[in-house]
């Protein structure tokens, strides 16, 4: 969802995004949603609505609710309308033009806080408001809502480098789960084949320092507890290390061009380990039944980026880049006023 500031830039965005896309040559769909009539002759020779071929050409007198519900469509810009109310639960996006306030600003960015299978985050970015100001919104109606973190994009070289260090994978396993995904012809069997062993290893690595730990207890040693336990610690660091990274690139790539096809490759393989790795609940053999195949499409010299992503919900539609700088907040529910929401918000250069 795109939101802007009034019925003519409604208008005037539409086609202009509507030109970018045919001229990238994307497959997406636009719509553009408001009430009333905008006569813009900068735009169009005569008055139109929303329902106006020139503008929602491919509506074909469908309500847009029903319209956008469609896989042909996969942007909406509004002007008010939708901005409170509007239940979609395939919104997993959204860009601000607009100055928010108050109530205004929750419910608008709200629109993203329907639940989708396979729908996990959520993204908003904000090129008018402040984000102190979002956050003062948000504690108004959500008591534990805070500011958590930067969205610096070097953040991703840091935590490549920080689980390259780790020892638990190494370059040759990471090339062989991406070589798999990005092979059309590759079967479920060498999908298997590349990721198993890794998880079949970090696996038996903690079952093991589990037992050496409550060896260490009954011995009451308590020097080998603390170094079995640190190791315990440092692996669920590492998973959450994979899955802290996979967030930040999964939202930054959709901004910044890496062009390092290196990157990409790590969310593809920490993609697929991240749930075979259930630390504590281990079994005599890895649980395999997260795996499906799902052949990739890897951005070539840094021009172009994959559209599908193996879990990535189909309702999440990618849209084009932007640049910016920004912040992450989320709030935790701690009493009946607050509600669970965790949202990557960024404000717009």
């Amino acid at each position: 969802m795109v939101v802007v500031s009034s019925r003519q830039e409604a208008v005037r965005w539409q086609k202009a995004i509507r030109a970018y896309i045919e001229s990238r040559d994307y497959p997406l769909g636009v719509l553009v949603a408001f009430s009333g009539e905008v006569n813009d002759p900068a735009s169009y020779p005569e008055p139109v609505t929303e329902t106006s071929k020139l503008l929602n050409p491919g509506l074909k007198n469908r309500d847009i609710r029903e319209a956008f519900a469609q896989p042909e469509f996969h942007l909406l810009l509004v002007a008010n309308k939708f901005q409170t109310g509007f239940d979609q639960p395939l919104l997993c996006g959204m860009y601000v033009d607009k100055k928010l306030g108050g109530i205004q600003a929750v419910q608008t960015l709200s629109r993203l806080n329907r639940a989708y299978p396979g729908k996990d985050t959520t993204y908003v970015l904000d090129f008018v408001n402040e984000a102190g100001e979002v956050l003062k919104a948000f504690k108004t109606y959500y008591e534990t809502a805070e500011l958590e973190a930067t969205t610096d994009p070097n953040l991703i070289f840091d935590l490549r480098a920080k689980l390259d260090a780790s020892g638990h994978y190494d370059d040759f396993e990471v090339e062989r789960l991406a070589k798999v995904e990005m092979d059309p012809r590759a079967t479920q069997a060498q999908l298997v084949a590349a990721i198993h062993p890794v998880a079949d290893r970090l696996l038996k690595r903690y079952k093991a320092l589990q037992q050496a730990r409550a060896a260490a207890i009954e011995a009451d040693d308590g020097k080998a507890e603390k170094t079995a336990k640190d190791e315990l610690d440092t692996l669920l660091l590492f998973k959450g290390d994979m899955a802290s990274f996979n967030r930040l690139y999964s939202f930054l790539s959709q901004m910044f061009d890496y062009g390092n096809t290196a990157i990409e490759k790590r969310f593809m393989f920490y993609l697929r380990l991240l749930p075979l790795l259930e630390f504590g609940r281990e079994r005599d053999t890895v649980d395999l039944s997260k795996v499906v195949l799902t052949h990739h499409t890897l951005r070539s010299g840094g021009s172009s980026h994959s559209t599908s992503m193996p879990t990535a919900p189909t309702s999440c539609r990618r849209w084009m880049r932007w640049g910016v700088a920004g912040f992450r907040t989320s709030s935790r529910p701690t009493s009946p006023k607050s509600s669970r929401r965790s949202t990557v918000y960024s404000r717009g250069n």
